[in-house]
């Protein structure tokens, strides 16, 4: 899916969504790191999620793996 083209806002989550998975030193191991949204149905998790994986690959950072 892709994102809305209508997205708006809630930049408060795509920032801690940034910093949580940031990699602090190029001398560390890459660690499995987990991140959990959560809400009643139709506030946007989907929506927070694609557009966070929209900037990480606009951005040119490799993540192995996104599941939303």
């Amino acid at each position: 899916p892709c994102t809305s083209m209508n997205f708006m806002g809630q930049e408060i989550y795509l920032q801690k969504l940034h910093k949580h998975f940031q990699h602090i030193n190029s001398e560390t191991t890459w660690d499995r790191k987990m991140y959990l949204l959560y809400g009643m149905g139709g506030i946007g998790k989907t929506q927070i999620c694609l557009k966070f994986k929209d900037d990480v690959t606009e951005k040119c950072v490799s993540y192995h793996d996104i599941i939303y």
